[in-house]
């Protein structure tokens, strides 16, 4: 009985070991994938600096395909795009295809990916990421070419060019690796150049220098004496509004602006759009709020509505803006900054061509510069001086200042040194901008209705009679 069983046994063994045999012979051997891996690349493979192609798994074969990118030739910093690669040939032995991509400021990777479609999938190795197909996206059978979409969110500061590297593998469906072809290309995307508006909010005629100009607080009417357009008086506003003159359409001009307090909203801009002249109105802010924060918050060359919220005793005093890049909901965006009793203040300290949010107190300036997110400070000043910050040296930065019993007192922010400038009364109104268009603010005052303004360029007098003792200087508009 015993000698059967066993015998059984080895039958039974013998059959099993026979199919298993079999069923390797009839499978496909896993070294040997599709063309175009139907899961994806394996990460490393875009012929970026240190990385392989598809031919590190596939021969390497040429062929008449092509292989492009398509990417923003500029980015703007935290700004999402749609990328797209392609592949073309006009052999028509080519059935399935492969891809593999990513961005880079030299070996370190810029911005991050999404899929928009079910073509393609994200991997990670390390600290990169890297966008390849799915099988879906190997677009079986399919000839003469394909294209993949994705999109890719830039870095949210700017890091300097970004390199995008591509390796695309357009395969004959085989079965095996010798017949696929690979190609490669690379794309550069520059930073977006940075808008810096030097023209101010008292250039209404995009000329580059500043203009003259006053409000009529019974009448509501300014009279501008544009240095290149000519003489204009536009009406808007009531005597109890605050002016805020900036240019909010991006046209290069500055635009009449008022912001007129009321309770939460019903507190509004009203602003006569130089490109249009149309008023455009934005609900925004409420009693109590300080508009001198109005300016360009996201750098792209249009002022945004903006107050400063002082917080009730020991608490956390706020800017808010309503940013116009990339916000068709009109959101608002809140950043933390200064407590009780600080005194806002108005500018680019870092040149950034976006404002950052600054504050006084006791004798020190803190900046929350934007385009690196940390904290200076600078210490200049007195609480009892009148605040003049503006870019006084012309290059691109706003400048700690500040004017006291006649003298304006300038931490340049090109040396980090003093510049001092004896010029007008306590009595006067400061008027500071840039009337001789060198891109530099002139230290400048008006007194009775007379101007009196020293250029930079020349450290001359120039002086000009326009408008009343009662009327409101426009260029004062933010100086507190």
């Amino acid at each position: 009985m015993k000698v059967k069983i066993q015998r059984i046994k080895l039958i039974v063994l013998a059959a099993v070991a026979a199919l298993t045999a079999l069923t390797f012979a009839l499978s496909p051997r896993l070294e040997n994938p599709v063309h175009a891996s139907e899961g994806g690349a394996p990460t490393g493979r875009t012929g970026a600096p240190g990385e392989t192609t598809c031919t590190g798994c596939h021969s390497q074969n040429t062929g008449v395909g092509h292989l492009t990118v398509t990417a923003p030739a500029n980015y703007t910093p935290g700004q999402t795009y749609t990328i797209q690669v392609q592949q073309t040939t006009t052999d028509t032995s080519r059935s399935n295809w492969g891809f593999e991509i990513i961005s880079l400021t030299g070996t370190t990777m810029a911005g991050t990916f999404a899929n928009t479609t079910a073509n393609t999938r994200i991997r990670t190795a390390s600290t990169k990421n890297y966008v390849t197909q799915t099988t879906a996206g190997t677009f079986p059978g399919q000839t003469g070419t394909a294209t993949w979409t994705f999109n890719w969110t830039a870095p949210a500061t700017n890091v300097g060019s970004v390199t995008f590297y591509a390796a695309g593998l357009q395969g004959d469906g085989g079965g095996d690796t010798g017949g696929d072809q690979t190609y490669t290309t690379s794309v550069v995307s520059q930073p977006q150049a940075t808008v810096v508006i030097h023209h101010g909010f008292a250039d209404f005629d995009a000329d580059g220098k500043a203009d003259a100009s006053v409000f009529r607080p019974s009448t509501g009417v300014w009279y501008l004496n544009r240095s290149t357009a000519g003489f204009t008086a536009p009406q808007l506003g009531i005597s109890t509004d605050k002016l805020v003159p900036a240019d909010f359409d991006g046209d290069d001009k500055a635009d009449l602006a008022v912001w007129r307090e009321a309770a939460a909203g019903q507190a509004a801009f009203y602003i006569l759009q130089s490109s249009t002249s149309t008023v455009r109105t934005e609900l925004f802010g409420q009693t109590g709020d300080k508009p001198v924060a109005v300016g360009d918050w996201d750098g792209d060359g249009k002022a945004d509505p903006a107050v400063y919220r002082d917080s009730a005793v020991g608490s956390q005093s706020y800017f808010y803006y309503r940013g116009s890049l990339n916000n068709p909901s009109g959101n608002v965006t809140y950043v933390p900054w200064g407590t009780t009793g600080d005194k806002p203040m108005r500018g680019d300290f870092d040149g950034d061509g976006k404002m950052d949010a600054a504050v006084f107190r006791a004798g020190v300036w803190y900046i929350n510069q934007s385009s690196t997110g940390t904290l200076r400070t600078d210490y200049w000043g007195l609480a009892t001086d009148k605040f003049v910050p503006a870019d006084y040296d012309g290059d691109g930065k706003t400048d700690v200042a500040v004017f006291r019993a006649g003298v304006w007192y300038v931490k340049q922010s090109s040396t980090g040194t003093a510049a001092y400038y004896n010029w007008g009364l306590d009595t006067d109104v400061l008027v500071p901008a840039d009337y001789d268009g060198d891109g530099k603010t002139d230290a400048a005052v008006c007194r009775s209705g007379i101007w009196y303004v020293r250029s930079s360029s020349t450290g001359s007098m120039s002086v000009q009679n326009f408008g009343l003792g009662t009327d409101t200087p426009i260029p004062s508009a933010f100086v507190q």
